[in-house]
């Protein structure tokens, strides 16, 4: 099963499900519609499971300006469309 990694500090908005979508660059290896995947900090054991419901191709326009910020951040000469996945929580580990 494939796996998204986040930073430590989304982990509970992810769990309590404030936090339900990711930005990431585009890529074959990110999992497909109706795909089911781990969610974990790192290479650690996974906190959960989720299933993706969403898959939308966006471009730096349609990013709200925090989340902006932060990707420029991470990926500073990007310049290729982002894919924005939505995940529904299935289990906790």
């Amino acid at each position: 099963m494939k796996s998204l990694w986040f930073k430590k500090c989304y982990v509970q908005s992810i769990l309590n499900g404030a936090k339900t979508d990711t930005i990431r660059k585009n890529s074959s290896r990110l999992p497909l519609i109706h795909d089911e995947f781990y969610l974990s900090v790192g290479p650690r054991k996974p906190f959960a499971t989720a299933i993706i419901i969403k898959k939308n191709i966006i471009d730096m326009s349609q990013i709200d300006d925090d989340r902006k910020k932060q990707l420029q951040a991470i990926y500073p000469d990007y310049l290729e469309k982002f894919v924005c996945l939505t995940f529904k929580l299935k289990t906790t580990c």
